[in-house]
C-alpha cells in the first residue's frame, strides 16, 4: 500500500477532471495514461513530485522509479465515483458546522477517494489510508485542509460499519 502514493495522487488528478473540469471519465483516464491534455507533467512538476524520485539508469535497484499501476488507478476512481452518494452520506455528518458543498473541491475529493478507500478496499491499512489522504491534502491544498481531512477521516474510521458490496 505504501507504494500507491502516485496511484492515489493520480486518481484524486482524475477525479478532479471528472468533477470539476466535467471531463467524462473515459477521456480523464485516456489523458491521465497518455500524459497529455491536464495531465502533462512538465519537468517542474516533476522536480517537485515526492512521490516520483528520480534516479540515474538504476532500473534493477529497489528505489528505482516503477511504472504507475493503472488498475489500482481505475479501482480507485471507478469505486469512488460508483460510491459517492453513499460516501456524502456518511461523511456529511461528520462535517461540524460544515457542508461538503462548502468544502474545497480537492479537499472533498480526497476525502471520497480515502472514505472509498476505508469502506469499500478490505485490504487497505487504515493508518496508510489516512496518512496519504494527509499527504495529497498538505500538498495539493493546505495544511489546514490536511488537518481536516485527518479529523475526518479519522472519525469515519472509527465509526467504520460492516461492508455491503
Amino acid at each position: 500500500m505504501a507504494l500507491e502514493r502516485r496511484e492515489h495522487r493520480v486518481a484524486v488528478e482524475i477525479l478532479y477532471a471528472v468533477e470539476i473540469g466535467r471531463r467524462p471519465l473515459d477521456d480523464a483516464m485516456a489523458q491521465a495514461r497518455n500524459g497529455v491534455g491536464v495531465f502533462a507533467r512538465g519537468d517542474d512538476a516533476a522536480a517537485e513530485d515526492p512521490y516520483e524520485p528520480v534516479y540515474p539508469a538504476v532500473d534493477k535497484r529497489s528505489d528505482a522509479p516503477r511504472d504507475t499501476d493503472w488498475n489500482i488507478v481505475e479501482m480507485l476512481v471507478r469505486g469512488t465515483l460508483e460510491r459517492q452518494a453513499v460516501l456524502e452520506a456518511q461523511l456529511e455528518p461528520l462535517l461540524e458546522r460544515w457542508t461538503l458543498d462548502r468544502l474545497a473541491g480537492v479537499d472533498r475529493l480526497i476525502l471520497y477517494l480515502a472514505a472509498w478507500e476505508l469502506r469499500y478496499r478490505l485490504e487497505a491499512e487504515t493508518t496508510q489510508v489516512i496518512n496519504h489522504a494527509i499527504e495529497l491534502a498538505r500538498r495539493l491544498s493546505t495544511e489546514k485542509s490536511a488537518s481536516f481531512v485527518n479529523a475526518i477521516l479519522d472519525a469515519l474510521a472509527k465509526t467504520r460499519p460492516s461492508v455491503t458490496r
